[in-house]
């Protein structure tokens, strides 16, 4: 089996390097909540703030509209995104993106500026902003970073997760204590929208080893297809026995902790490492386009909708510019009567 081992278990790595000759016990960090699992999510290197005395304190919402086909395949996409922005002062942000093209949304306090890869929003906050922007994205782009596919096939229609990612982690004998109390309070600065998530090291008590790891995020899944209404968590698919339009709304969530009483000390381990892993896939799907404030909150709402492709353009015709024999000839006999009356006309004088 080959995984991805990502900058998220770098640190993990060079750990056990070390770690592993030795039977004694030894500390190993755990993965971080604050990294990518995969280089997208977020579109385009995600968000950055510059040239700006101060720092701005930024919440993020965002909605992403996907339009799709009657066989489910996405083939226009937009995302309507607020940064509700505070502190005084100038601000220059960058949201990468393969746009196409990118409108003020109403309300908010500024227009935004489009280069190829980017929206530009730059001014002055006097003390709180609001820019909105309605971003028209690259579907051909973008398709790779959804978290749902739609699949339609005959009177079925299947809603598939696509946030999965398989990488390397570690397992191993460990004290389960501290890991215990690390994940009640990683779940609850999660759940509390804290700007500083918790990192944490496990204390090994055996040698480790890698093992691979298969990290998906929830997918709250509410809506209608084909008339019948959805409402369920898909981890990995969901089948419904109807067909016709779609409208359903999606929305990335935190697994449930589950019971953590009487884990042993390798489960404890198991369990802190997947839900880092998973805090820090939930986080790549929640900043879809990214946050200029590295620890600022953001929310994403994905909403699929069946719709109409637009038809191509018809081609227009060039006019003619050949004339048929009927105009040829009857332009021939008027130029010959007009010649002989010439003629007559000459002769009587």
């Amino acid at each position: 089996m080959t995984y991805r081992l990502g900058p998220a278990l770098a640190a993990v790595a060079a750990a056990l390097a070390l770690a592993m000759p030795a039977a004694a016990a030894h500390n190993a960090p755990l993965p971080s909540p604050l990294s990518p699992l995969s280089p997208t999510p977020p579109l385009g290197g995600g968000a950055t703030s510059s040239a700006e005395s101060v720092r701005h304190r930024v919440s993020a919402a965002t909605q992403v509209h996907v339009s799709i086909s009657p066989s489910g395949a996405p083939f226009a996409v937009t995302a309507d995104q607020s940064l509700h922005v505070s502190v005084k002062g100038d601000y220059y942000f960058t949201i990468g993106a393969p746009l196409l093209d990118v409108e003020a949304l109403p309300g908010s306090g500024a227009t935004p500026g489009l280069r190829a890869a980017s929206i530009i929003w730059e001014g002055f906050n006097p003390l709180r902003r609001t820019l909105k922007a309605r971003a028209t994205l690259d579907p051909a782009q973008v398709r790779g970073a959804l978290p749902l596919r739609i699949d339609v096939s005959g009177d079925a229609t299947t809603l598939v997760n696509e946030t999965g990612v398989t990488v390397g982690s570690f397992s191993a004998d460990a004290d389960p204590a501290p890991l215990v109390r690390y994940m009640v309070e990683l779940r609850h600065a999660v759940e509390g929208g804290g700007r500083t998530l918790p990192e944490a090291t496990a204390h090994l008590t055996g040698a480790a080893r890698t093992v691979p790891v298969r990290v998906t995020v929830p997918l709250l899944v509410t809506g209608t297809v084909g008339g019948k209404r959805v409402s369920a968590t898909v981890t990995d698919r969901l089948t419904v026995h109807a067909h016709g339009r779609i409208a359903v709304s999606v929305t990335p969530e935190l697994p449930a902790l589950g019971a953590l009483h009487g884990l042993s000390g390798r489960a404890a381990l198991a369990r802190a490492t997947a839900l880092t892993l998973t805090v820090g896939r939930l986080r790549q799907y929640e900043r879809f386009l990214g946050n200029p404030d590295p620890t600022g909150p953001e929310t994403t709402v994905y909403l699929y909708r069946s719709a109409t492709r637009p038809a191509p353009p018809v081609a227009v015709q060039p006019a003619s510019h050949g004339r048929d024999w009927t105009v040829t000839l009857a332009v021939l006999a008027g130029v010959l009567l007009a010649g002989a009356a010439g003629l007559t006309l000459w002769a009587r004088a």
